[in-house]
């Protein structure tokens, strides 16, 4: 009897426990929810919960499992959780088991190729090419690229000239925020098989290193305005992913130095794409033609960022996409932080995360239009 007792206590210790521990785990969910409304310069750490929404996500779909074979109606505590933010939860897993039909569209590729891995000087020139292939396979109608690479007279790693002839896009707009030694640039580009009547800009006074543009495309069944944006990195260094490694080093934990280092730039980080997803969306809000935003935006869809556009636009992933639909395939953070918006004039169809290791991001597209 002594000892049933005593294993009952135990049993309703852990129960105790893990009821505590449930609760702090939906309280971090609703933080994550909070930072899609609220500015990181106005409260930067509900950002950071905000990233690490699918470790939020996992331990609430086990509570669910747990107490279902405990006490089922703790279930109650995370289901509630997340159906409260569950437009979160369909922006980060769609589910479309059929696509509108599209008399009149074009499809649309966004890419950032990592200026085609240009320091793997063992196989830059096939990885150029395999890029090359798949984006002719393709046959979009309009390309955006982010992380661009061009040099001009270059005989021996040709780019920009190449994919004008080999895509059929004769109509092209670049802006580079890098020159390079011998002519080299990097930047943005948008290549089109439709006329270009109009090009801008759109700076960001907190980070020259990235950029957004836009384009007045004539397609077959309307006039657009495709923006093509590259939003700030968190820039972590090769320390900082190392951090993140089974084998790391013993010293790079001493004194968390290097823990602190990476909140810290994430923090950066979340600040300046706040900024500058607001002056986008500025733009956005004045174009007078419907939009189309493809773009690297360094942020999940439980960000701050991603909302700036997402009020505004519809998220092809989520109404024409299936699964997760993870982008970035570097070392960390794996997420989807590329994307392709589209306004509410439009439709898509056949949205696409095509599982490619040419460049530490994987290409998207899809159809859009009527």
């Amino acid at each position: 009897m002594k000892a049933n007792a005593e294993g009952k206590s135990k049993l309703g210790l852990m129960l105790k426990l893990f009821l505590w521990a449930n609760v702090l785990n939906s309280m971090a969910l609703i933080a994550a929810y909070l930072a899609t409304h609220i500015s990181p310069n106005s409260f930067v750490y509900f950002s950071y919960f905000g990233l690490a929404y699918p470790i939020w996500l996992s331990i609430a779909l086990f509570f669910i499992v747990f107490w279902i074979l405990f006490r089922r109606k703790l279930a109650w505590i995370s289901i509630l959780t997340l159906l409260l933010g569950f437009s979160h939860l369909l922006h980060f897993f769609a589910f479309n088991f059929s696509d509108a039909t599209l008399e009149k569209k074009v499809k649309v590729v966004s890419y950032n190729v990592h200026i085609f891995n240009l320091y793997n000087l063992e196989n830059r020139i096939q990885n150029r090419n395999d890029i090359f292939d798949f984006l002719k396979a393709e046959d979009a109608g309009i390309y955006c690229f982010q992380e661009f690479y061009h040099q001009e007279g270059s005989a021996n790693f040709v780019t920009k000239d190449s994919m004008v002839d080999l895509l059929n896009t004769p109509y092209y707009h670049e802006r580079y925020t890098h020159e390079l030694t011998n002519k080299r640039y990097f930047g943005v580009a948008t290549f089109s098989k439709f006329p270009i009547i109009n090009r801008g800009e759109i700076p960001f006074e907190n980070d020259p290193n990235n950029f957004c543009i836009y384009s007045d495309i004539v397609t077959g069944f309307d006039t657009i305005r495709v923006f093509n944006a590259h939003i700030g990195s968190i820039r972590l260094q090769d320390d900082d992913y190392r951090f993140f490694s089974e084998d790391a080093e013993e010293d790079l934990y001493h004194n968390n130095e290097v823990g602190q280092r990476i909140l810290k730039r994430l923090k950066i980080g979340f600040v300046k794409r706040a900024l500058q997803a607001e002056k986008i969306a500025l733009e956005i809000e004045k174009s007078p033609y419907p939009v189309i935003l493809c773009g690297d935006l360094n942020d999940t869809p439980v960000s701050y960022c991603y909302r700036q556009f997402n009020r505004l636009l519809n998220d092809a992933f989520v109404n024409s996409g299936n699964g997760i639909g993870t982008t970035y395939i570097g070392k960390v953070p794996s997420n989807r932080i590329d994307y392709i918006f589209y306004s509410s004039e439009f439709e898509s169809s056949g949205f696409t995360t095509h599982d490619l290791d040419y460049s530490d991001h994987r290409p998207i597209s899809c159809e859009i239009g009527r």
